[in-house]
């Protein structure tokens, strides 16, 4: 039960991001700018390492986020061609700005499928390792700075092409301040409900 609200809320949060990824912001106290999608990176990221704790092993707990991981990907993917079939379906009213406003989300899920399939398998290799060996907000921080650069790059320039880059400053700040700022609260809260399966950890 854990487990499965767990993925029912990481496949909402990342399906979120593929809709405010459509548009760029500047971010709060910066003049950084960054698709909106960035804010739900530190929710989504939180989610995967609390999956880690979902098992009684290392290894059970990794599996239990690469599960996560891949939900989300079948979950983008699905977005994906349902976007493309209403973008293309004739509209019953003449100026619908459905095109305008969310029609280029399937680009931007596809550009995520390639970068959730690299970084966040990055993220999840990382972190489970360091289960129940350093404290979980050092935990998300180092997943973080292993993953967030490399999702960056992976994104951008197969979202927006090379002239993504341009925003990679601001991806990058926006994901490792959100895995802070929500990341590490959200994994301290979420073990609260999780001290069954993630008490006493076995290394295989």
């Amino acid at each position: 039960m854990r487990l499965a609200a767990l993925a029912g809320l990481y496949v909402a949060v990342v399906l979120s991001a593929q809709i405010g990824a459509n548009k760029i912001v500047v971010l709060p106290w910066t003049h950084l700018q960054a698709p909106g999608g960035v804010y739900s990176i530190g929710v989504a990221l939180a989610l995967v390492q609390l999956a880690h704790h979902t098992g009684g092993t290392r290894r059970e707990g990794a599996l239990n986020a690469q599960l996560l991981i891949g939900l989300g990907f079948a979950g983008s993917a699905l977005l994906a061609g349902y976007v493309a079939l209403v973008v293309h379906s004739h509209p019953a009213f003449p100026g619908q700005p459905f095109d305008r406003a969310v029609g280029s989300t399937w680009r931007i899920v596809l550009a995520s499928l390639g970068a959730f399939a690299v970084s966040e398998t990055v993220d999840n290799l990382v972190g489970a390792p360091l289960r129940g060996r350093v404290h979980d907000g050092v935990r998300v921080v180092v997943s973080s700075l292993a993953s967030a650069p490399l999702d960056s790059v992976v994104f951008l320039v197969a979202a927006f092409g090379t002239s993504g880059l341009d925003f990679f400053d601001g991806q990058l700040v926006g994901k490792l301040a959100s895995s802070v700022v929500l990341g590490i609260p959200l994994v301290v809260l979420g073990r609260r409900f999780l001290p069954a399966a993630g008490g006493n950890i076995v290394a295989t």
